[in-house]
């Protein structure tokens, strides 16, 4: 059956499943995906509909795999999908999706730079293998953009940094209804910064008709950031330099938005473990904002990693992970940190995904921005003596009742909130209950509970008090519980004096 074809098929189960979902769902939902349990990292995410996607990774040992998952809310027809498939050896993939469900994966293979494309649950085809000439020692961070405009769903970019390889530099791809064009060498991209150019494609022009622009760093003249347009019969322009000084130099992530573009940036990174992330925004009527540094100031030192940004009319999504170390350079936290700025305030919702925190959390994030503006979050994560998987997260469209998803997470419930002085913690007696821990707003540990099981229900008191029996101060924390099949449930709680 073809991609079309397919897709077609798929339309009638799609459009049940995102019935009248809510405009933004607030709560998620996470698990790890369906796939192999051998070591896997470098997860990239494409999602189409609401809790729709295919996730691509590398897998120790074996090379590429993608998992499409696909979940439809309790009470609707459809059911769910789940599919695997390995593409063979290669490294560094990346995946995006375009209108018609048709997904793309690239990653690299050897000399080569190969492109397939698909549904995701059944057909794959490869597409185009292009050479990218001798390496000494591989590429930088392939980048894709899939346009979201439906009178133009053919066009797909890809960008990727080969400055190891013979006649190196930014090479890019383009994709249109004939298919894959052959690749090319952007003028005047030989970045001194090497794989640190961080090539990152996206779009200018008129709102509609799109034209490509690659956004990189460089250091000709002094680090700074550089972009390069591409003109429907009119080539590639000359590079453009970027008065965006202290924000990048390292890793960054750009979405473009109705007035300009948004970052998501680190700089050069210092002697220390440590570094800062940064958000810029860049507009037609004002130019360069002021960095805002978004660093969550939690250790000693701080270094964040993995910047991952993406739009949705006027709300911004920002998403990374940072590594804490203290004084004596040991490492004490792994955390991952999300915000979404709407009507221009920021908010951070990053206890979300507290229950993910201190885990043994590798720092290659992505992050896809689905069909409803909502925020699909990937990550590898081991869970000692287990190896690493690949986790994901949903925005909540079903309430928490997702038909033959994931398994169930604990139900934890914990009354009154907002509290004061006492707090009365329950959970499901279904799963035994191996920790109940409180954080504070920073994400440290401030109580362990230890529950007892009463008439098929776990239950505990917290008094507001930390391990040493001092008062805690009035704020949001977060409750987690671990349950010994793995199964895990965070709720907020505030405590008000």
């Amino acid at each position: 059956m073809s991609i079309t074809s397919w897709a077609r098929f798929l339309a009638p189960a799609l459009l049940l499943l995102i019935v009248a979902p809510p405009a933004h769902a607030e709560s998620r939902i996470t698990w790890p995906i369906y796939g192999p349990t051998q070591d896997c990292s470098r997860p990239s995410v494409a999602s189409s509909q609401p809790l729709f996607s295919v996730t691509a990774w590398e897998q120790a040992g074996s090379g590429i795999w993608t998992a499409f998952e696909g979940f439809a809310c309790a009470g609707l027809p459809g059911g769910t999908r789940q599919a695997l498939h390995a593409h063979g050896a290669g490294e560094r993939p990346t995946v995006g999706v375009l209108i018609d469900e048709t997904y793309i994966l690239a990653f690299v293979r050897g000399d080569s730079l190969v492109v397939r494309e698909g549904d995701g649950q059944i057909d794959w085809t490869t597409v185009a293998v292009t050479y990218l000439g001798d390496a000494s020692a591989g590429v930088g961070r392939i980048d894709m953009w899939c346009s979201t405009y439906y009178m133009l769903e053919d066009l797909a970019w890809l960008a990727v940094w080969t400055g190891q390889y013979q006649g190196g530099g930014i090479r890019f791809m383009r994709r249109s209804a004939a298919g894959w064009e052959p690749i090319e060498t952007v003028p005047g991209t030989d970045s001194e910064l090497v794989e640190l150019s961080h090539p990152q494609v996206t779009e200018f022009g008129d709102l509609g008709s799109p034209q490509p622009r690659i956004y990189f760093n460089d250091m000709n003249p002094g680090l700074c950031l550089k972009s390069v347009d591409w003109y429907f019969g009119g080539g590639w322009a000359p590079p453009v330099v970027h008065d965006a000084a202290g924000a990048f130099g390292g890793a960054f992530d750009v979405a473009r938005t109705q007035e300009g573009y948004v970052f998501l940036s680190t700089g050069l990174q210092p002697p220390c473990p440590c570094n800062s992330v940064h958000f810029t925004e860049w507009t037609e009527w004002w130019g360069w904002s002021i960095p805002l540094d978004l660093t969550a100031g939690l250790e000693f030192y701080d270094w964040p990693f993995s910047p991952q940004i993406g739009v949705d009319g006027d709300r911004v999504h920002a998403f990374w992970f940072q590594l804490g170390s203290d004084e004596m350079m040991e490492p004490r936290s792994r955390r991952l940190f999300y915000h979404v700025r709407e009507a221009g305030i920021w908010e951070d919702r990053s206890l979300d995904l507290a229950e993910q925190w201190d885990r043994d959390l590798d720092d290659h994030l992505s992050m896809s921005i689905d069909s409803h503006g909502g925020a699909v979050l990937a990550w590898a994560r081991r869970d000692a003596p287990e190896p690493k998987r690949i986790w994901i997260s949903y925005p909540d469209y079903c309430g928490g009742d997702v038909e033959d998803g994931p398994p169930a997470a604990p139900r934890l419930s914990a009354f009154p909130n907002p509290f004061n002085p006492s707090l009365t913690i329950t959970a499901s007696g279904e799963h035994d209950v191996v920790a109940l821990e409180i954080f504070d707003a920073g994400g440290r540990l401030v109580r362990r509970l230890q529950p007892s099981l009463v008439t098929h229900r776990w239950t505990a008191q917290w008094d507001g008090c930390d391990v040493s029996g001092q008062e805690l101060a009035s704020g949001t924390y977060v409750l987690r519980m671990r349950a010994g099949t793995g199964a895990e449930a965070s709720r907020k709680i505030t405590l008000a004096r």
